[in-house]
């Protein structure tokens, strides 16, 4: 009965691996699939990328700094996730199982994924803000909604006068991580006007209008096409049929976001930044107004801003 029982579950298992289309004589183990615990992960990681070097794979858990360990914050963080010194799973769908490690370089604090892209080739994704000394663990777990695998990230707030902490689930998309999102929304958008101020440096100055007929403008001031410092002429100005398919790719990304539920006004801690503010007219009249001092007002919309610049490169503008 019990052979009968285990050949009956054999027979299951081969059955949807083959719906799947997964051919288990070609499936080789990775070095990611290999890895079974926290040396050999060590070893993994400062020979999988030259940018991490110096990265020191850790598990907050253990971390023995005497001022963390007995911080309260700490032992409540402790209690809710799970102990485990990296996280295992497909997060780019492509078949080939990734890492989510977490430790410190240059005394801060950071949460890295390991994208496996086939042939020992990887790319490295930080999961909390590159431009921040973190002097906190960072904590992660990962989780599944919606079939999606995702990532919490829990960090102690950078506010020095917030000593709770904050947490973000983050999903894959569209070759970075972002705020993951139960019920994109379904915007219809009528027009998305965008334009950036300088910095203390050459930071792009422009103002751009996209609409879905595709009748654009694109007004370039500074550090658009040149990198020349000294001059006060301006760029010129702009206009193209834009493709639809990219204005139908901005306004997904915005449904993505739910970007009506987003913040107004974003701003990093230091000066001398960039500023980006979006303006988003919708079908139904009403608006959407977005200043983000740094342009690191959250993830999502980081990724949404490169889109927005990448608009002034891969249309056909028209001198006017």
């Amino acid at each position: 009965m019990k052979y009968l029982l285990s050949l009956f579950c054999c027979i299951i298992f081969l059955h949807s691996c083959a719906k799947k289309n997964i051919n288990l004589k070609n499936s080789p183990i990775t070095k990611i699939d290999s890895i079974s615990n926290l040396n050999e992960l060590r070893k993994f990681v400062t020979n999988a990328d030259e940018a991490l070097k110096q990265f020191m794979c850790m598990s907050p858990h253990v971390y023995k700094s005497e001022e963390l360990a007995s911080s309260p914050l700490k032992a409540k963080l402790d209690s809710l996730i799970p102990k485990k010194d990296y996280l295992k799973a497909d997060f780019d769908g492509n078949g080939l199982i990734d890492l989510v490690i977490t430790g410190s370089v240059n005394f801060s604090f950071s949460a890295l994924a390991i994208l496996d892209q086939g042939d020992e080739n990887y790319k490295v994704l930080s999961l909390t803000p590159s431009n921040s000394f973190i002097q906190f663990p960072v904590y992660t777990q990962l989780i599944t909604k919606n079939g999606k695998q995702l990532i919490e990230v829990y960090q102690k707030s950078l506010s020095l006068v917030n000593e709770d902490f904050v947490k973000s689930v983050l999903v894959y998309k569209d070759g970075n991580f972002i705020e993951y999102q139960d019920e994109p929304a379904d915007y219809q958008i009528s027009k998305i006007e965008f334009g950036t101020a300088g910095c203390f440096g050459t930071c792009p100055v422009f103002d751009m209008t996209i609409l879905p007929s595709g009748k654009s403008k694109f007004h370039a001031k500074y550090f658009n096409f040149s990198q020349q410092r000294g001059s006060d002429e301006e760029e010129g100005q702009f206009e193209t049929e834009l493709k639809p398919s990219d204005f139908n790719a901005i306004v997904q990304m915005m449904n993505e976001l739910n970007i009506k539920d987003l913040e107004s006004n974003y701003r990093v801690g230091w000066t001398d930044d960039q500023t980006i503010k979006i303006k988003v007219t919708f079908a139904d009249g009403s608006l959407k107004f977005i200043q983000d001092y740094g342009m690191q007002g959250t993830r999502g919309l980081m990724l949404l801003y490169e889109k927005l610049l990448a608009l002034r490169f891969n249309q056909d503008w028209q001198r006017i």
